[in-house]
């Protein structure tokens, strides 16, 4: 996979880290394991070969939609991770690069913050 532009993972990354940071302001423990999903938007074609190889990156899929209110395809992958800023850093890596091999757009991603063990 080609580099990501350090312009475009300084824009993202300063965007995951507000929603880490809202996570650990609600009392999260980011070393505690659970389901973070990711939803991408793109072509139905695009998010079908994207839905294929998720198992790849450790994806399994959360749901495939090909129509919303919109009339937009959406795909929503999920995997289990802590959310510390390591495998934070590889979540946002890793979604950077599955936009540019496959050409589909990252809507965002989110987890339930776990405040027990």
């Amino acid at each position: 996979m080609k580099p990501i532009e350090p312009e475009r993972w300084d824009e993202v990354w300063a965007a995951d880290l507000d929603v880490i940071r809202s996570l650990r302001e609600h009392g999260d423990l980011p070393h505690v394991v659970r389901d973070v999903d990711v939803s991408f938007r793109g072509s139905i074609d695009a998010l079908r070969r994207l839905e294929a190889a998720s198992s790849n990156w450790g994806f399994s899929v959360e749901e495939f939609i090909e129509a919303d209110e919109d009339g937009q395809p959406w795909l929503f992958l999920v995997r289990s991770q802590t959310t510390d800023e390591e495998a934070m850093r590889d979540l946002t890596m890793t979604y950077l690069q599955l936009e540019d091999s496959f050409s589909v757009e990252c809507d965002g991603w989110g987890c339930v913050g776990q405040t027990q063990e």
